[in-house]
């Protein structure tokens, strides 16, 4: 369901996609496309309908385009909305928690972007389990922000999207933290895929999978 469109406080680096892709490849040390490809990774050949939050980057528009499979995009950022929707993909620009609902989908993506609604988690948790009971995430849980070099700098510039540069991040406890305190509310179990920068998690419905987070 669309909402209203926004313009956001955000850095340069999120002024335009080769922008961001060079400062993410510098910060993901040359493997920014292979953490789409982890995503990616997990969809199944039943996965269809895919909804992705703060989609950024296009890469799994692009994949599910070539496979045949419905993508819609929802991001604040009016520069990747509208390069997005110019290579012909269903993106809608808006601040999600803006949002009453989502449409109904068989995945939800949510990559490198919870950080930003720490303090709107229950409001986000509704949105997401009311879309999908299977959720991906790509979550950053080694902090770079506070370091002194280049690279801490340039990872604090690239936290400026929503009101300006935030300090919060997710480590790996605190991650499985928040999991472990919704699961039961929405009815959800987790899978730990991966842990790289980021750490790659899958969620689905309780009676469909059993919990290996722990």
């Amino acid at each position: 369901m669309p909402g209203p469109e926004v313009k956001s406080n955000i850095s340069l680096i999120y002024r335009s996609i080769w922008m961001y892709r060079l400062v993410m490849n510098m910060l993901y040390l040359g493997r920014y496309r292979q953490r789409f490809n982890d995503m990616i990774n997990e969809l199944g050949p039943a996965d269809i309908d895919i909804v992705e939050l703060c989609f950024g980057d296009i890469f799994i528009a692009s994949y599910c385009k070539k496979t045949g499979r419905n993508w819609i995009g929802y991001d604040i950022n009016d520069a990747f909305v509208n390069h997005a929707i110019t290579h012909g993909y269903n993106a809608v620009n808006t601040d999600i928690l803006s949002l009453e609902r989502l449409p109904g989908a068989d995945v939800l993506i949510f990559a490198g972007s919870l950080y930003h609604f720490n303090e709107n988690l229950d409001r986000i948790w509704q949105l997401m389990t009311s879309c999908s009971t299977k959720i991906i995430f790509s979550e950053p849980i080694k902090n770079i922000t506070s370091s002194k070099n280049f690279i801490g700098k340039i990872g604090a510039r690239a936290s400026t999207v929503r009101n300006g540069a935030e300090s919060f991040r997710f480590d790996r406890d605190s991650f499985l933290e928040m999991l472990d305190n919704y699961q039961e509310k929405y009815n959800f179990t987790y899978e730990i895929i991966s842990e790289k920068k980021d750490i790659l998690i899958t969620t689905n419905e309780r009676h469909q999978h059993r919990h290996s987070g722990l």
